[in-house]
């Protein structure tokens, strides 16, 4: 790979509803020679790693915004089938809950079917030199020449955390869930690429009521499409990456006010970081 490559791959750009075109969130940093972080493991990402046509095994980076189901389903295939695809370790960061969530979903219920794996043949590091930690917002690593950093959201009532990647002078902020929030404002100041939950659209009338009820609520939890583009606009954001979206859904905002562009994220999009 090129030194100077930093790109985001959108692996999965849905909700928690099924969705034949949308997978659940999940999305692939890359940067440099080797520098990658996986954001998020919802249901079906090792298929959409394969489906872009990446390296299941070399993918050892891991950050996961929040333990909500639709973020974290994949996780446990993800474990197995990189383990399956050469991977000897993994490092796996995110909010409170993530090394319960960890020991509950692989360690607890695998280890058995672990130790018969190894004992056919597989590689003990791939299961167990697994590193498992819970950070807060503030927290930084170098990683492979990227610094990368927890930052805050809003998306009660879990413990979540938004991923920002600063690489050879461009920047890169990836959400998970979140409402507008004015801490989000102030992390996403002036970074090249935000991709940001905008799951919170207004329904449309010919909704039962009930569902009607159900999708305005989201907007306790989630941003609005507009929410979005007023957030890059209020933070000089250069390029806006809309994810999480419904089923059926085209948003629609008025970008008059925002100097950047605006971009409906789907499956399998790559975007560079520019």
């Amino acid at each position: 790979m090129d030194n100077e490559l930093f790109q985001i791959t959108l692996l999965g750009t849905g909700s928690p509803s099924p969705n034949l075109t949308r997978h659940h969130p999940a999305a692939l940093v890359e940067w440099g020679a080797n520098g990658h972080m996986l954001v998020d493991a919802g249901d079906g990402v090792v298929n959409q790693i394969l489906a872009a046509e990446k390296n299941l095994g070399a993918v050892e980076n891991i950050a996961l915004t929040h333990m909500h189901w639709d973020h974290i389903l994949g996780y446990p295939a993800l474990v197995w089938g990189g383990w399956s695809a050469g991977r000897n370790r993994m490092s796996v960061t995110g909010p409170v809950g993530t090394r319960d969530m960890h020991h509950q979903l692989v360690e607890n219920y695998y280890r058995e079917q672990a130790e018969w794996a190894i004992d056919l043949g597989f590689a003990r590091d791939g299961f167990d030199a697994v590193r498992v930690r819970d950070v807060a917002v503030g927290w930084s690593e170098m990683l492979d020449g990227c610094l990368v950093e927890a930052g805050p959201v809003y998306h009660p009532p879990m413990d979540a955390l938004a991923y920002k990647f600063t690489y050879q002078g461009r920047c890169l902020v990836v959400t998970g869930d979140t409402a507008r929030c004015d801490e989000l404002v102030q992390f996403v100041q002036d970074v090249d690429v935000l991709v940001i939950d905008a799951c919170a659209v207004t329904p449309g009338d010919d909704l039962p009521p009930a569902r009607r009820k159900i999708i305005e609520r989201l907007h306790e939890f989630h941003a609005s499409p507009q929410d979005c583009v007023d957030i890059a606009a209020a933070a000089n954001v250069g390029k806006v990456v809309l994810t999480h979206h419904l089923p059926g859904v085209m948003p629609e905002v008025d970008a008059s006010a925002y100097a950047g562009e605006v971009i409906i994220g789907n499956d399998l999009d790559v975007i560079d970081v520019t």
